[in-house]
């Protein structure tokens, strides 16, 4: 028994106890990469919105379902007002390396099309066709 009481408190000095916080955690499951950028203009085909955004270096029209819930406390986005994206590139016309031959063809002219159930949309001058996981229709989650 004396031998058992010195193993028995080395095991409960050793053993250490967790608090459980009361904060909940959410974990964020977004997809895609942050992009800041400014809405161009917003326009409509079939059961989708295009919403054209632009930055510096980077040109994307992205789809988003008009039929999507928007989300509570959501911003609506308008024409002129910049806004992070959480993009998700659909295509993309740009030459993929440095060991790429030039071609004596505008990229831009190569005009690339997805099929969203039925409604077929396709790249327009240099906006490259994306999705943005933070966009519910026309309503941005706010963070």
């Amino acid at each position: 028994m004396k031998k058992l009481f010195p193993i028995l408190i080395l095991i409960l000095v050793s053993c250490k106890s967790k608090k459980i916080g009361s904060d909940i955690y959410k974990p964020e499951f977004e997809l895609g990469i942050d992009v800041l950028a400014k809405v161009s203009r917003i326009d409509s085909i079939a059961n989708y919105y295009l919403v054209f955004v632009e930055n510096d270096k980077e040109f994307f029209k992205i789809v988003s379902n008009k039929n999507q819930a928007k989300y509570y406390n959501g911003v609506k986005v308008e024409t002129g007002e910049n806004y992070t994206f959480k993009i998700q590139q659909i295509t993309d016309r740009r030459t993929s390396g440095q060991n790429d031959r030039f071609t004596p063809i505008n990229y831009l002219d190569i005009t690339q099309c997805q099929n969203f159930e039925k409604t077929e949309i396709c790249t327009e001058s240099s906006f490259e066709l994306a999705t943005a996981s933070n966009l519910s229709g026309l309503h941005l989650r706010k963070k």
